[in-house]
């Protein structure tokens, strides 16, 4: 193992990139040698933005005006996505986003809030939260000669349990099989989490999707995507993102994953996207 996979390699349960993918990557799959079931379970989209433009010579790190304007017209944006159907030969497209969460830094707290406040409604405005603040996932490959010559490995070390924490936080199936399973062990009933395959899905069966918006930084949408996708993730400083561009990353209720979209700036005009 190299010294950059001993820097994230600090649990010992995510060393070596492998090209076959994990089922349990979230710990929540059915248990091995359980009965064959058709997964129930809400479709998750997880929408994540990047904060707006914000005041580099400013401690606080606020919105500038550009920014604000950013974040309400990626709110409009989002709202827009409510209000309008989108349909094609797959089907009809309903959204209807349950809450927004933000990092605790000033910049993503401003931009959910001006985003929760352009979507109203039933949309939850959640309290923010450390795990999504800006930080080291781990040391990128590859990497320039001086851009990360400073980088103590305890910050490393210390940040990347953070980052990893909230990514397993946020970005999971919607049952935890396991657990369902095992409760109903306990409870001598039958898990409520499963179906039997002989069942038909009637349309009122059809999977619900989830839609949730999450505010926060490119370092941790960068490393979200790597992880969520299996990707290595020394890769992530490989992709880069503008200031309030949309990722989405869809969690299917058996545990797969796709990237809807990654730092979609069109809801933006060309003079309004900034990278800072």
């Amino acid at each position: 193992m190299t010294e950059q996979n001993k820097l994230w390699d600090f649990n010992g349960e995510y060393g070596a990139w492998k090209r076959e993918w994990d089922d349990d990557w979230d710990h929540r799959s059915p248990f091995p040698g359980q009965d064959t079931k058709k997964y129930k379970g809400k479709i998750r989209h997880i929408y994540l933005i990047r904060h707006g433009q914000y005041e580099l010579d400013d401690k606080a790190h606020g919105l500038t005006p550009l920014g604000k304007e950013q974040a309400r017209i990626t709110g409009d944006k989002l709202k827009h996505m409510m209000e309008v159907e989108q349909k094609d030969h797959y089907g009809t497209i309903k959204v209807k986003f349950s809450s927004v969460s933000s990092s605790n830094l000033l910049r993503a707290r401003q931009t959910a809030e001006i985003i929760h406040s352009v979507l109203g409604g039933d949309v939850v405005l959640e309290e923010p939260d450390a795990k999504l603040e800006e930080g080291m996932p781990l040391l990128p490959i590859p990497r320039g000669k001086t851009s990360f010559d400073t980088t103590s490995p305890s910050r490393v070390h210390e940040e990347s349990v953070r980052v990893e924490s909230g990514f397993r936080a946020y970005v999971h199936r919607d049952i935890d099989y396991k657990r369902k399973y095992l409760r109903s062990k306990k409870k001598d009933t039958i898990d409520e989490g499963f179906a039997p395959e002989k069942e038909e899905k009637t349309e009122a069966e059809k999977p619900e999707h989830e839609y949730e918006v999450i505010c926060c930084h490119m370092n941790i949408i960068r490393y979200f995507v790597c992880r969520a996708l299996q990707f290595p993730p020394e890769a992530w400083l490989r992709m880069r993102g503008d200031n309030c561009g949309i990722t989405e990353i869809i969690v299917y209720p058996n545990g797969r994953v796709s990237l809807g979209r990654f730092s979609d700036a069109g809801h933006l005009k060309n003079d309004q996207i900034t990278f800072h």
